[in-house]
């Protein structure tokens, strides 16, 4: 299957991306996030008295936290096909079998196992490492690949 692929992806002239920018796309995308959550509570978090009362606030709001990354991966993966740290970094994420953007179904199951994935101490990005597609649980589960742009 995975020869399948790559035979179909060298045929469209498209190559897999690689740990380096996929890493660096991620941590763009955390850092977005976190400066989403950190604007949005910036009043909570500054009269907070102590870390432990702003760490105790941010757990009140934890579902709201995974929420709003789920919504932010979900929208943009199936608007776009990448979010903001995979356009800057120029890759995307495509259907394995039409190598278009995925649909929003794909995009949301995408999404909902890249929490468990983190939730998974990233057991799930790791997977990544061990593959020639370079493909994590949530490629796996969501029919995806991550291919190179430029």
């Amino acid at each position: 299957m995975n020869n399948d692929i790559l035979d179909k992806l060298d045929r469209e002239g498209l190559k897999i991306a690689g740990i380096g920018k996929r890493v660096l796309a991620f941590l763009v995308d955390d850092f977005i996030l976190s400066l989403i959550v950190f604007f949005v509570f910036y009043e909570q978090i500054s009269n907070a008295k102590d870390s432990l009362e702003m760490i105790n606030m941010l757990a009140n709001y934890s579902f709201a936290l995974v929420f709003l990354q789920f919504c932010y991966h979900t929208l943009f993966i199936s608007f776009y096909g990448a979010t903001l740290g995979k356009m800057l970094c120029k890759i995307a994420v495509v259907d394995q079998a039409l190598f278009d953007k995925p649909n929003l179904a794909q995009s949301a199951l995408r999404a909902v196992v890249r929490q468990i994935s983190s939730s998974a101490f990233f057991l799930g990005f790791a997977w990544a490492l061990g593959n020639d597609l370079k493909k994590t649980w949530q490629d796996y589960v969501a029919k995806t690949l991550v291919i190179e742009l430029a």
